[in-house]
């Protein structure tokens, strides 16, 4: 059996390849899931690892790279859903009508790819951490600092990243029974693809965070065996563990543990 084993979704630019050529450096096999081929491949060669085009929106895709990458080296130690878009919001823009005059459904790809598609990546992810000779492993979900903030501006994206820690702190106690540690990292403003680059340049140079922090933050949740169903925000230089918000009072705590 070889040593670690890593599976990245949107793992050839961004935050998943910096993640990805960390783990790399330290000795883990890991395999790249992307819808970007020749990034992808160009990516796999880099650091030795295997590309699987991927479109995270297609199950059969997603479920063929996961049973690959077990079947290939009879383990699978930690799985990044990363995978994200901003998409183009135009939530409020004068909606286009169809003949009728009913306007036209908008486009939902943003939640197909940041909602649908991660959790069917934690629910793969779930099945093949269990498979492991020693059941378990770690799972980071990628949301944002606008999954904890409010996003006027972007309300799908802001809707698709509050959701992923709502995903995480839900699983978070669930899986942690078969070994499983998942938690969310909420970066904030981190130059990746995710935008353009004169979208990038509005915002002052002092508000970014670097790419390193984010990575030592996924290691630190990979690592660390007592973490799970923990949001991380990561700002600048620093990572502040959020707090799930506190009971409004004793009868709402009973109606929620029950949910335990």
């Amino acid at each position: 059996m070889s040593g670690k084993v890593a599976l990245i979704t949107g793992g050839a630019s961004g935050m998943g390849l910096e993640v990805a050529r960390s783990l790399s450096s330290k000795g883990w096999k890991v395999s790249i899931l992307d819808m970007n081929q020749t990034a992808g491949e160009k990516v796999a060669t880099e650091i030795n690892g295997k590309f699987y085009k991927t479109n995270v929106t297609n199950y059969d895709e997603l479920a063929h790279a996961f049973d690959s990458t077990f079947k290939a080296h009879g383990h699978l130690d930690f799985v990044f859903a990363n995978a994200g878009i901003a998409g183009e919001e135009k939530f409020y823009d004068e909606a286009p009508l169809d003949e009728k005059g009913i306007p036209k459904k908008p486009s939902l790809l943003v939640t197909a790819i940041n909602i649908d598609a991660v959790i069917t990546t934690c629910y793969l992810a779930q099945h093949y951490l269990r498979k492991n000779p020693t059941p378990g492993g770690a799972i980071v979900i990628t949301a944002s600092s606008g999954g904890i903030y409010p996003c006027p501006a972007s309300p799908i994206y802001g809707t698709s990243k509050h959701a992923m820690v709502g995903l995480a702190r839900s699983i978070g106690p669930r899986m942690k029974r078969d070994g499983i540690r998942v938690n969310a990292i909420c970066p904030g403003t981190v130059r990746t693809g995710l935008l353009a680059k004169e979208a990038w340049d509005t915002f002052p140079d002092e508000a970014f965070t670097p790419v390193e922090k984010v990575v030592e933050v996924v290691e630190l949740f990979i690592n660390d065996e007592g973490l799970y169903g923990q949001t991380a925000e990561i700002s600048r230089g620093n990572h502040y563990f959020r707090s799930i918000p506190e009971f409004s009072d004793e009868f709402m705590e009973r109606t929620m543990r029950a949910c335990d």
